[in-house]
């Protein structure tokens, strides 16, 4: 029975590989693989979306607004819970939106789980009727909003 040789045996091997590259560099072989990295990349895309609003929605914090600021014209809409440079979660963005023209204090109060303040920030503002913009609240850097803490504007 022939036995091959050591060059036969590295020429074979060589002409596979030839084969296999040349297999692969045709068009419909990359177009399946472009399809599957374009498929594989949506599902990622799709998981930190998906762990995004997760995170968010496990982090919204209940906002209490009185009915008097309503009455002055005052609004909120989008409000979120940041850090500043000095602490952990302790800055209050919101979106305030004026329906009368307004000059005036708001303060926002931090309530932990059990109902206790654990922080206050206070900041002035004015808006003419038809106005709105992002206002911040900077708390104290050890007061630390926790997703089930509780926030009063006044």
């Amino acid at each position: 029975m022939p036995t091959l040789t050591q060059p036969k045996v590295s020429k074979a091997i060589l002409i596979a590989s030839i084969v296999f590259i040349t297999a692969c560099s045709s068009s419909s072989i990359k177009e399946k693989i472009n399809k599957a990295g374009d498929v594989a990349g949506q599902t990622a895309g799709e998981f930190i979306e998906g762990a995004v609003k997760g995170a968010k929605k496990a982090f919204d914090v209940t906002l209490v607004t009185p009915e008097t600021l309503k009455e002055k014209g005052v609004e909120f809409g989008k409000a979120t819970v940041s850090s500043d440079s000095a602490g952990t979660d302790n800055m209050l963005i919101l979106y305030v939106i004026f329906n009368k023209d307004f000059e005036g204090k708001l303060t926002a109060k931090a309530y932990d789980q059990q109902a206790l303040e654990m922080g206050r920030a206070m900041i002035t503002v004015s808006g003419k009727a038809g106005e709105a913009r992002f206002v911040e609240f900077h708390f104290d850097k050890r007061t630390n909003i926790g997703s089930k803490d509780k926030l009063t504007i006044e």
